[in-house]
């Protein structure tokens, strides 16, 4: 179970895994071997005298309306590029509609690989890495070329850390 310390090297990946990801605490303590109670400890040390929710279930039902209206904000603006006469719409438009579209494809996959975990295989970190690293290395590319260069600089270094880290059994 966990040591000294697991909370300041820990606290926020299950604080990520409870709101962004949805998994339970049960899911969390097995993922990062951290007990449930001390993550239910966690959990009550955020909550405020007189609130009725601590800031994981705040913070995870602010991620759920979020992405109903990005998901909104999405299907009205492609509607609308839709409607629009060919040729008609600025290339900044619809690269924004792109990058939309592609935070509701993320969530979505999100949303879809959190219930397949609870009744399918354990959370895949590998997997997750990967596409967070193409998905990334994507974005950098359309809206950041210094960026890009910085991230590919760096990629093998981050990529060996995380290689260790597993090898370790710590993914």
């Amino acid at each position: 179970m966990g040591q000294k310390g697991d909370k300041a090297k820990l606290y926020d990946i299950a604080f990520r895994m409870y709101t962004a990801e949805g998994k339970s605490l049960t899911d969390i303590e097995a993922a990062l071997g951290v007990s449930r109670q001390t993550l239910s400890g966690w959990k009550a040390d955020t909550k405020r005298p007189g609130d009725e929710f601590d800031e994981w279930d705040k913070a995870r039902q602010q991620k759920r309306s979020n992405i109903q209206r990005m998901k909104t904000l999405f299907e009205r603006e492609l509607t609308f590029a839709e409607e629009s006469p060919a040729g008609s719409i600025p290339q900044q438009v619809l690269n924004s509609l792109n990058n939309l579209g592609s935070l509701v494809r993320r969530w979505e996959e999100v949303e879809r690989a959190a219930s397949q975990a609870e009744n399918g295989p354990a959370y895949d970190r590998p997997k997750v890495f990967l596409e967070n690293v193409q998905w990334i290395a994507e974005y950098l590319k359309n809206n950041d070329p210094e960026g890009l260069k910085v991230f590919a600089r760096n990629f093998d270094a981050m990529a060996m850390a995380f290689k260790v880290e597993c090898l370790n059994g710590n993914a």
